[in-house]
């Protein structure tokens, strides 16, 4: 093990349930973080852009639309 990894391990063993939980639920979120960001999706549909394939399928998603006014809209009528 690395010093930053044993630190944190003897770090962790001072610590009571409830912290030790909520450095568990931080990390989790840490990994989460390394998904693949929305920007290098919306690069992937841009022929432009080389997206490598082991990042993942980029398959191109039609937006719905809505019936009626844009909330866009109805916000600047709403200003004036």
């Amino acid at each position: 093990m690395n010093s930053l990894k044993e630190l944190l391990h003897n770090t962790i063993e001072y610590l009571n349930d409830k912290e030790v939980g909520e450095v568990l639920e931080f990390a989790q979120n840490l990994k989460k973080k390394n998904a693949v960001s929305l920007t290098l999706k919306r690069l992937a549909s841009n022929p432009t852009f080389h997206v490598p394939q082991v990042l993942g399928d980029f398959s191109q998603v039609e937006p719905i639309h809505g019936e009626g006014i844009p909330a866009s809209e109805l916000l600047v009528e709403d200003r004036r």
